[in-house]
């Protein structure tokens, strides 16, 4: 267990599912007045398998799982369907980001260290499919060569955390419509209330989500290209 809960699957992918079940804990918490259902929370969560994981642990990694399935749907939406992953468009010659001479430069370092020829600007006007899909290779090569690098993997784990963190807000939104129904059944105030704020939360999270998730993977992309061009 201890190699598929590594630093990124925590930051990334373990806390976000947390945030993105505070509706469920608020409405268990409601919920749980009855002390028999107490109690069979507890037992059910304390409950323990292979090597002393928990249920509750086993739960949240199953439904990290499922936010990073949801995100990833989110991610081929803005990037991968449209014009690729920052690192691809970023390094397009149409794009402004960096100058002419830093790609470059580019270039002749992903020849110089994988063989692999990249379009010049003529050819990738009329070839941009096969300039995206060169540049999309080479990516996964330079994530190869830079690793963790100074601060790549910062900016991974932040991108990740961000990205499940708006594909959790599906889910949370949905638990919040539950707890409000809830809430008009038990006719508990307090908790519409909870509802209320969470919901907010999470609906600027979704309202935002193409912003979030941009900026975060330009700045992922942004830094493992600078990395590797500083390493030569």
């Amino acid at each position: 267990m201890s190699k598929i809960i590594d630093t990124y699957s925590i930051y990334a992918r373990f806390f976000p599912s947390i945030v993105s079940s505070l509706p469920f804990f608020v409405i268990w918490f409601f919920l749980a007045d009855n002390l028999r259902l107490k109690e069979l929370g507890s037992f059910l969560l304390s409950l323990e398998f292979y090597g002393g994981v928990t249920l509750s642990v086993v739960g949240l990694y199953f439904y990290a799982q499922v936010i990073r399935i949801t995100s990833k749907y989110f991610e081929n939406i803005y990037f991968i369907k449209r014009n690729g992953f920052p690192t691809t468009y970023l390094m397009m010659h149409e794009n402004e980001t960096f100058s002419q001479s830093y790609k470059d430069t580019y270039r002749e370092l992903v020849k110089k260290h994988f063989n692999m020829n990249l379009l010049p600007k003529d050819e990738e006007e009329m070839q941009r499919e096969e300039a995206r899909r060169r540049l999309n290779e080479v990516t996964k090569q330079i994530i190869l060569r830079v690793g963790d690098g100074k601060l790549v993997k910062k900016q991974n784990i932040w991108y990740g955390f961000s990205r499940n963190l708006v594909g959790g807000a599906i889910y949370s939104t949905l638990l919040c419509i539950a707890g409000f129904v809830t809430s008009a059944v038990t006719k508990n105030g307090l908790l519409a209330l909870i509802m209320a704020c969470l919901i907010i939360l999470y609906g600027a999270l979704l309202f935002f989500r193409k912003s979030i998730l941009t900026q975060t993977a330009e700045a992922y992309a942004q830094q493992l290209i600078a990395e590797f061009v500083s390493i030569g």
